[in-house]
């Protein structure tokens, strides 16, 4: 975030010409300001760091978000109540056609506090920008994974392609398209999300590995 939000205060500014040679008005005014510069300020910067600031949030922060944004990053799906009308579980397979599939067991699943940032900020770009370019997208997915981990290729059809250039990210981005939180305007759909785990023609920068990669066509 921009130094424009880091809490500075120079209370050597209040000592005027006048008293500027006076050393216990000055040792006071050094002594308050370095109470200040690790008491206030410094509070002050760890919180837009550590809650405001959603690329660095830790983990108290990433649960204020996942409230404001109203995704779930903290992996807990309860049971299902007892008298949950399930398919076909009741007597004699009552509520054979119309009922659903319900969980006997709480579930847990865990993220790293990378992913969860990631998971939010992805949720925070569809809630605030879903209607921009293709530029635009690939532009943030650089910013929230990382230059050359995921891009955008628009089909020209009303759907996207995603392009995942980094293997590691391969089950993660499962739960990224799971939840729906891959960026695409209203009205588009994404068609497929490729996987490259081999070096592909073209792709490096500066288009470098030109003459001697190769094709891969992997996709979820």
């Amino acid at each position: 975030m921009s130094d424009l939000y880091t809490c500075k205060i120079n209370l050597l500014s209040a000592l005027d010409w006048q008293r500027s040679g006076a050393d216990i008005a000055k040792k006071f005014i050094e002594n308050e300001q370095a109470w200040l510069d690790i008491n206030h300020c410094g509070f002050w910067n760890d919180w837009k760091t550590d809650v405001f600031t959603l690329s660095t949030a830790n983990d108290f922060g990433l649960a204020v978000w996942s409230i404001i944004l109203d995704e779930d990053v903290f992996g807990y799906q309860a049971s299902s109540p007892e008298n949950y009308p399930n398919w076909g579980f009741s007597v004699d397979d009552e509520n054979f056609f119309d009922g659903s599939f319900a969980s006997e067991n709480a579930i847990t699943y865990e993220f790293t506090t990378e992913q969860k940032r990631i998971l939010l900020q992805l949720k925070a770009f569809k809630v605030l920008a879903m209607g921009g370019p293709i530029i635009q997208t690939n532009k943030a997915m650089a910013n929230i994974f990382g230059d050359g981990v995921i891009l955008a290729f628009d089909n020209f059809d009303m759907s996207y392609v995603y392009q995942l250039l980094d293997s590691t990210f391969s089950n993660f981005i499962v739960e990224v398209n799971k939840r729906d939180l891959l960026p695409r305007p209203i009205g588009i759909e994404i068609s497929e999300i490729r996987i490259t785990t081999v070096s592909t023609f073209g792709f490096a920068e500066f288009d470098e590995n030109f003459n001697n990669g190769n094709f891969f066509a992997g996709a979820l």
